[in-house]
């Protein structure tokens, strides 16, 4: 349950619910000193295309969580090859990239992005393989969470349909559970309702545990 999540996990899950009401993908992330406290934060701030006018930015399209808190985070007189950076979802080319550039040297992600993930980076290249980095993913108890909350936002998106096309084919192989939950979650509407309600990111939580068992 809610207590038996570490402080880190318990905030990039808030960071994801906030993202998600916002309308955006839901993903949050923190990076943490070695002792697990939080030196910084961010949330995915994409916004659905229909959304954009309501939110103009040249960065739309880049506006993630782990690139957020990178940003966030103070460097002055920090020790960031002991930090630890924390995020909901497997970061992409982008995010993965910051992160080894920005000379933090933990990651911990919650679950896989079969399509965007990008872990499989490090060693590719000379430039890759200098720095080394410890890497811990995916979380078991956190995983169909993360993934249900993702594949519901989406068929928000788009009308209760998925689009079809490569990126949810891959989805499909790896998570055909927690796609098939968020459907039910979408159908059901209940994570629309949580979200007039302002209930907290722990009560969601919670509740989409008890689904998933």
């Amino acid at each position: 349950m809610w207590e038996d999540i570490s402080t880190p996990w318990q905030e990039c899950l808030e960071l994801a619910w906030t993202a998600y009401c916002d309308d955006c993908v839901p993903i949050g992330a923190v990076i943490t000193d070695s002792e697990g406290k939080i030196l910084s934060s961010g949330r995915n701030r994409v916004y659905p295309r229909w959304m954009w006018k309501q939110h103009p930015s040249p960065g739309v399209e880049i506006a993630h969580a782990e690139l957020e808190a990178l940003q966030k985070l103070d460097y002055t007189g920090l020790d960031q090859h002991s930090c630890i950076l924390y995020s909901t979802t497997e970061p992409c080319p982008l995010c993965m990239g910051a992160l080894y550039m920005s000379g933090v040297r933990t990651l911990h992600f919650a679950t896989r992005d079969p399509f965007a993930g990008s872990i499989n980076m490090l060693g590719t290249t000379w430039y890759l393989e200098r720095k080394s980095m410890k890497v811990f993913g995916p979380d078991q108890e956190l995983e169909p969470v993360i993934v249900a909350l993702f594949v519901e936002h989406e068929l928000n998106c788009h009308d209760g349909k998925l689009p079809e096309g490569v990126f949810w084919e891959m989805y499909g192989d790896i998570f055909p559970d927690w796609i098939a939950l968020g459907r039910r979650l979408y159908e059901q509407g209940e994570l629309k309702e949580s979200r007039k309600g302002k209930l907290t990111a722990r009560h969601v939580f919670e509740h989409l545990v008890q689904m998933v068992m």
